[in-house]
């Protein structure tokens, strides 16, 4: 016992106590980080003051078709929340985070990765990150990104036909 506690002692006092953030040096220069999309949830460190983030995001919302945007606020992170015009929740998060401004996107319940990359480049474009481009008549989605889970995979015909064949109708109890 005494040798594993002496090891890991060595170990601790030739690694240290590394609570430098050897990351964000490297995004001090002025393009964002990469795109990442997860779980319906798109992220993006941009190396911009979160000033220069909170009065863009609007824009880029706007230039989207994202109507009705308002903004919260919550434990630190400032909060867009808008609708499409397909009548989706968009949520536009900003926080700092060592030295950069942390962005994520979710566009409804499951996400839209198309919509959420536009989001993302829009800000690169207004911040001027990214070079300029023209706004999108249409913006790009895929609002089902699950046909599975959608109500044109199977009919509610089909779906519900065992429960109007059924010969209990209004009580638990079935009726003989």
């Amino acid at each position: 016992m005494r040798r594993i506690a002496l090891w890991a002692a060595a170990c601790v006092s030739a690694v240290g106590c590394s609570t430098v953030n050897t990351i964000a040096p490297a995004l001090s220069g002025s393009t964002p980080t990469e795109f990442t999309y997860t779980a319906g949830r798109a992220t993006q460190d941009f190396p911009v003051p979160t000033a220069a983030i909170l009065t863009t995001v609007p824009t880029a919302m706007d230039d989207l078709r994202i109507q009705s945007v308002r903004q919260t606020h919550d434990a630190g992170a400032v909060i867009f929340e808008g609708t499409t015009a397909d009548n989706r929740t968009a949520t536009v998060t900003v926080r700092p985070n060592q030295g950069v401004t942390r962005v994520s996107v979710r566009i409804g319940w499951f996400g839209d990765q198309p919509l959420s990359r536009a989001v993302m480049d829009r800000l690169g474009v207004r911040l001027g990150s990214l070079p300029p481009s023209a706004i999108p008549v249409e913006p790009p989605s895929s609002p089902d990104p699950n046909p599975f889970f959608s109500r044109q995979a199977v009919p509610d015909e089909r779906m519900l036909r065992e429960q109007a064949e059924s010969h209990y109708r209004d009580t638990a109890v079935p009726q003989f």
